[in-house]
């Protein structure tokens, strides 16, 4: 099997179950892995899973405010797979920053690995 993978991207959101984190936002930090069958050797880009598509589908999700998380990594996960036929499993894994919980909390996560 072969892995892609992007790590830590940062993005500012509108995710959020209360009305406020849809107004003020957060910042969240995304992590993608896709994994293909062992296509080595891998000789030409479309031999593999174009890691900019990846970024630019999750840019795309990340746009659209939704209520909860596990919509969002759905999401990514879903259009991932829509765009490559050939992706075998995805893990999408996004921490909300700073969650308004009353409480000093780094971040929340929720994570989505998902098998084809």
């Amino acid at each position: 099997m072969l892995t892609i993978a992007l790590e830590q991207l940062k993005f500012r959101a509108f995710h959020g179950f209360y009305p406020e984190e849809r107004i003020i936002g957060n910042d969240f930090i995304l992590d993608v892995y896709v994994t293909i069958a062992d296509t080595i050797p891998v000789d030409e880009l479309s031999d593999t899973v174009n890691y900019q598509d990846i970024f630019t589908i999750v840019k795309a999700v990340m746009a659209v405010p939704q209520p909860l998380l596990e919509q969002v990594v759905a999401g990514i996960s879903h259009t991932i797979r829509e765009r490559y036929p050939r992706v075998k499993k995805t893990v999408v894994t996004l921490r909300k920053m700073n969650p308004p919980m009353g409480a000093e909390v780094r971040n929340s996560l929720v994570s989505l690995e998902k098998e084809y």
